[in-house]
């Protein structure tokens, strides 16, 4: 597993555990984060295409 695979995954759970816990404690509007996360992620397994990857690849490319 790369670098940046492993960066991309802390950003999606960190994304979805944040808006979970406040969608629970603050407004229960913060879930539609979470659901919107889910969206990308499934679109992303037909498109081949994740807007978190590729940014993250921009931001870190891969060491050579």
């Amino acid at each position: 597993m790369t670098k940046q695979t492993k960066f991309h995954d802390g950003i999606i759970a960190l994304l979805n555990l944040s808006s979970l816990a406040l969608g629970y404690y603050v407004d229960p509007r913060f879930l539609a984060i979470a659901a919107a996360d889910g969206v990308v992620m499934v679109s992303s397994l037909f498109t081949g295409f994740c807007p978190v990857h590729y940014t993250v690849g921009k931001v870190f490319p891969p060491a050579r």
